[in-house]
């Protein structure tokens, strides 16, 4: 595999040459601070600009074109690191070497992709319907969203941790802001999103010499735009934040929400502790919770290593919420406590690596992981080496610097509020 940066029309491109794929894998990202004011508004845009462009001005005519190219794929994502807010766009399709076909379709496809980008520009008042279609649309994809109970309630622990501040949003907004969003709204966010936002483009395939001539055809810019990365600063409250909602649910959810002492600890000593305290089937609060108290039908926790939170989820039975959050907190304190082996603090060393290994037979996980790298300053080497370097000492001071914040329980019974 190699990987070669250029800057082509003042705009970074990352081509990934790998014989792994007998396809094309090609990602436009966009990022830019994360404003609580435009991230819905962001959302909405991409999804306008992946279904039509102003050739192919209806979303069927689009796909007819695509699946001319042997079923090329285009979607959006939007997501968040640190205090970035991303917008991918992503188009795979079949390499030409490996079809009897005389076209030259990276060459075509990054035209499509260049009127895609610019599209927008042209938006009117003809375009409102198309709007409110797209807004009605997205607003029933998050309704159906927070039908989840869990997604309700983690998005319910957020608020009460965050309130309104850009430190709690989601990359994909909120139902509350859909409905003012006009057109004006969309083409302001584009022209900023194309004048302001870093922007890279990444192909991952089997390259071959012509490959930058068509990508140089996606978009060129005045001057090359590179951000800063940041992250937000958390601060470690005292007095722990105790909420409970009741709601029609089958079973309870119970959100622990922790904030880390980045400052006291490594990014990489949190990764590991995550996985070994709820991050795999391996790990403790699956083991000890839910196959031997068997407290919880389903129990896990996740990280956002950038900006220092931990949250661990548990669904279980409306009696068993308090004894449940105990015994997550009994859980963390054993990693405080130095309660666990070299073995297997080994075995998610191992893990950790071989997961990343396996991400790269994986088209679009590596373009994710050689952008993170970019974005981080970062390489595979650096990588490895974090993770072998890191200790049990490590992992005890990435526990001791975990601190409960807010415990948030979504319940359909009489919960123990004290």
């Amino acid at each position: 595999m190699d990987i070669n940066k250029t800057v082509n029309g003042n705009i970074p491109i990352v081509t990934i040459n790998t014989d792994k794929f007998k396809t094309f894998t090609l990602r436009i990202t966009f990022r830019n601070e994360l404003d609580v004011e435009t991230v819905t508004l962001r959302n909405i845009l991409a999804r306008m600009m992946i279904k039509r462009t102003k050739t192919y001005d209806t979303e069927a005519k689009l796909i007819q074109y695509l699946s001319e190219y042997y079923g090329a794929h285009l979607t959006y994502q939007t997501s968040k690191i640190g205090s970035s807010h991303l917008v991918h766009f992503t188009l795979e399709f079949v390499n030409e070497r490996f079809i009897h076909e005389d076209l030259d379709i990276l060459e075509n496809l990054s035209k499509l992709l260049n009127e895609l980008l610019n599209t927008p520009f042209s938006y009117d008042e003809k375009t409102v319907e198309y709007l409110e279609k797209e807004k009605r649309l997205y607003k029933n994809r998050l309704k159906s969203m927070m039908d989840n109970s869990m997604q309700r309630a983690y998005v319910n622990l957020l608020d009460e941790m965050f309130g309104d501040s850009a430190e709690g949003a989601l990359s994909y907004g909120k139902i509350e802001d859909i409905d003012d969003i006009t057109i004006d709204d969309i083409k302001r966010v584009h022209e900023s999103m194309m004048s302001n936002d870093e922007m890279m483009i990444l192909l991952c395939g089997n390259i071959n010499d012509n490959t930058h001539e068509s990508l140089e055809k996606i978009y060129s810019r005045k001057e090359e735009i590179k951000l800063p990365f940041s992250t937000y600063k958390m601060d470690i409250n005292k007095v722990l934040n105790y909420k409970v909602d009741h709601d029609d649910v089958e079973q309870s959810k119970a959100i622990l929400g922790f904030k880390i002492d980045k400052e006291n600890t490594s990014e990489m000593a949190v990764r590991i502790l995550n996985t070994m305290f709820g991050g795999s089937a391996s790990s403790y609060l699956f083991k000890h919770l839910r196959e031997e108290r068997s407290l919880a039908y389903q129990i896990s926790s996740t990280v956002d290593i950038k900006n220092g939170l931990l949250f661990a989820l548990a669904g279980v039975d409306h009696s068993r919420v308090k004894e449940t959050e105990e015994h997550i907190l009994i859980e963390l304190e054993k990693f405080q406590n130095g309660d666990f082996t070299d073995e297997f603090l080994e075995e998610t060393k191992n893990k950790i690596l071989s997961d990343r290994k396996n991400s790269k037979d994986r088209s679009k996980a590596l373009i994710s992981i050689v952008y993170n790298e970019y974005l981080m300053d970062t390489n595979e080497h650096q990588f490895i080496e974090k993770v072998n370097n890191i200790t049990r000492e490590d992992v005890i001071q990435a526990a001791k610097s975990v601190h409960i914040d807010t415990v948030y329980t979504l319940t359909g019974g009489q919960s123990d509020d004290s």
